[in-house]
């Protein structure tokens, strides 16, 4: 990927993360002020690339989390930590899209073949990455 590609497509990732972005327009206009030129057809593009869907609150990240939730086999809670199954050689992919989806309160990963935890910062956290998670 090159590297404006590249930038583009992690300030839109940031700013539907940050804040509600409706259409298309209001997205090309947000990476306007970042000082990142694209045009319509482009961020469509990148908004296909990324798997991000719309939603009432906005664009959101969303085809990896259908594919996560197929590759959760199971999850526990153990105080600060989540535990997470997954079917060998899946683990990665798991906890690389818990990382990317900036979840409040998870602190990070740590993934072996088929098991993952996730470590919470915040208890109240595991109920988001549950959702996330499909779990």
């Amino acid at each position: 990927m090159n590297n404006l590609k590249e930038r583009r497509q992690r300030a839109i990732l940031d700013l539907v993360r940050r804040e509600p972005v409706h259409t298309q327009q209001e997205l090309a206009a947000a990476l306007h002020r970042l000082g990142l030129e694209t045009t319509q057809a482009t961020v469509s593009r990148d908004i296909q690339e990324l798997g991000l869907v719309r939603t009432a609150a906005g664009y959101q990240p969303g085809a990896r989390a259908s594919v996560v939730n197929e590759l959760v086999l199971s999850v526990t809670q153990v105080e600060f930590l989540m535990v997470v199954r997954t079917p060998p050689g899946t683990a990665n992919l798991v906890a690389r899209a818990i990382d990317e989806s900036g979840l409040e309160g998870v602190a990070g990963t740590v993934a072996g073949d088929d098991t993952l935890i996730a470590v919470l910062s915040d208890r109240s956290a595991a109920g988001s990455l549950r959702s996330l998670l499909g779990a």
